[in-house]
């Protein structure tokens, strides 16, 4: 299962809404470099934020369910 980046955080928080939203809408998503940001919030820049990520299948699901959220500080 190929997991596609739709979306990057500075901060945990709107990430974890973003994800939330995504699992109650059932689809599979999780959170990449979340720890190494959380625990040193100067790596955020190298390792480019908190990345949502979701299976290829659901990229266009999961778009629909995001666009629907009030706006965030998502980076991308």
């Amino acid at each position: 299962m190929a997991l596609i980046c739709i979306r990057q955080y500075d901060t945990y928080i709107p990430a974890h809404i973003a994800l939330g939203r995504l699992r109650e809408a059932g689809i599979d998503a999780h959170l990449k470099d979340e720890h190494t940001v959380t625990i040193d919030p100067l790596l955020n820049l190298a390792v480019g934020g908190i990345k949502l990520m979701v299976p290829f299948e659901s990229v266009e699901a999961a778009e629909q369910v995001l666009n629907e959220l009030p706006e965030t500080d998502n980076l991308a």
